[in-house]
């Protein structure tokens, strides 16, 4: 098992780091609704392309071709898009070293006032159990429960000074990478298991 341990730092978060969603973003709106082919210019994004950490790590031949100068559709730089629309209601954010994108109309696309909050701690506070399960209470609808924009507007999260956010996003970052070595050593043991348990039980001629 891996020995790589983050070093935690405290982070304070009083109640008057809690701010309204309203209160720290400069625009929310649906993404635009295409038909997808499997050739394009440009990737649209669906739910099912996300995996169980909320990573664009399933992609398959879901594209559009658009105008790749149009900023009405094309997500941006710290553009956060969240799935409002279904049972999975997760926060992704977008950086210019992907391909260029377009959220599909199942996410709102978000944009933050970036002197208040980070992008990337956003996306870790929407992510988090507690604003998940604040997100499923508000979910409406009887088939395909939906998130109103006015009621996730008003959902609270803490937003303390940025150089906390950052230190928040480190931690988060060095978590998530230790967790996805000790997932990849553990699939590495469970295939040798596999392999022996084949190799013990196999009938011999």
């Amino acid at each position: 098992m891996s020995n790589f341990c983050p070093t935690f730092v405290s982070i304070s978060t009083p109640t008057n780091f809690m701010n309204q969603i309203k209160d720290i973003i400069t625009s929310i709106k649906y993404g635009p609704h295409f038909r997808t082919e499997k050739k394009g210019n440009v990737k649209y994004l669906k739910g099912n392309q996300f995996d169980d950490d909320f990573e664009l790590t399933l992609f398959n031949d879901s594209y559009i071709q658009v105008d790749v100068e149009d900023k009405n559709v094309l997500l941006e730089e710290n553009d956060v898009i969240l799935a409002a629309k279904g049972f999975r209601n997760f926060a992704w954010k977008y950086s210019s070293t992907s391909d260029k994108c377009v959220a599909s109309s199942l996410f709102y696309v978000i944009k933050l006032n970036q002197d208040v909050i980070n992008a990337d701690y956003f996306t870790m506070a929407i992510n988090s159990p507690r604003v998940q399960h604040k997100l499923k209470n508000v979910g409406l609808g009887v088939t395909i429960p939906a998130i109103p924009k006015n009621e996730l507007l008003r959902i609270k999260i803490a937003v303390p000074p940025m150089s906390d956010q950052l230190k928040a996003v480190e931690i988060h970052g060095l978590l998530n990478k230790q967790i996805r070595i000790e997932r990849a050593i553990l699939n590495k043991r469970l295939k040798i298991k596999n392999e022996l348990l084949n190799l013990l039980t196999e009938r011999h001629e």
